[in-house]
């Protein structure tokens, strides 16, 4: 199968494409959170980008709790963080409220999130910082990508919470594991993005190439000349 036949919202070909994957999974953390999600907007009148700051803010101080060796607080903390960040765009979907500036906001929150925490597991001696500094270098090349692949592995702190129970149940290097985890992963669907991204636009090309000339056809207009052959292919021919 051509991955190129694969369009957004096109399941002619029996597989969705990435950014079909989203939607669903979106419903289902709506469903999940349905009650502090119509607490947060009907009862505190709270707008998506103020839980979105709210939760940003949470996610600080479960850095800073990880940082100060009062791990199990930072990852009670980061679980609220990661609750919040599932509200604020609860709220957004189901109130009509979702906009690009949001977006770009949720998305700067949990990058910066993101690397607080990497580098307080390093700073706590969870983990090494070539390790931390690897892992956010994967993540945001995976987010550089994503608004063109529509792909994001989207399970980073759920895996630090992996590491956290794999430490303190088994005391082995968990956080160091996970980390580890989150690198390829990030790595891995920078390179799978990449590629769904190239062929994605590709075939957008193609697409309007035939649209052109469809066109010039019903204008009567004569084909335009084919391109020479390369010289490898006189060469080989």
């Amino acid at each position: 199968m051509d991955l190129r036949d694969m369009r957004i919202g096109d399941f002619s070909n029996g597989l969705p494409s990435a950014r079909d994957v989203g939607p669903p999974m979106s419903k289902a953390s709506d469903s999940i959170l349905r009650i502090p999600i119509v607490a947060a907007h009907e009862k505190l009148g709270l707008s998506p980008n103020e839980i979105s700051a709210y939760g940003f803010l949470i996610g600080l101080a479960a850095a800073g709790l990880t940082a100060a060796g009062y791990v199990t607080l930072g990852m009670i903390a980061l679980a609220f963080s990661q609750i919040a960040d599932g509200v604020d765009g609860g709220v957004a979907r189901r109130y009509n409220l979702e906009s690009k500036k949001g977006h770009r906001l949720e998305v700067v929150y949990d990058r910066v999130n993101e690397l607080a925490i990497l580098l307080a597991l390093a700073f706590a001696g969870y983990a090494t910082l070539l390790l931390a500094a690897l892992a956010f270098i994967a993540i945001l090349l995976s987010t550089a990508v994503q608004p063109y692949s529509h792909f994001d592995p989207g399970f980073k702190r759920f895996i630090i919470y992996f590491g956290y129970a794999a430490t303190m149940l088994f005391h082995v290097a968990g956080f160091q594991i996970a980390l580890g985890v989150i690198f390829l992963a990030n790595l891995t669907a920078f390179a799978a993005g990449t590629v769904i991204a190239d062929y994605r636009l590709q075939a957008e090309i193609d697409r309007q190439a035939m649209i052109r000339r469809e066109n010039e056809h019903a204008m009567g207009l004569p084909p335009p000349p084919e391109d020479p052959p390369s010289f490898l292919s006189k060469l080989f021919s």
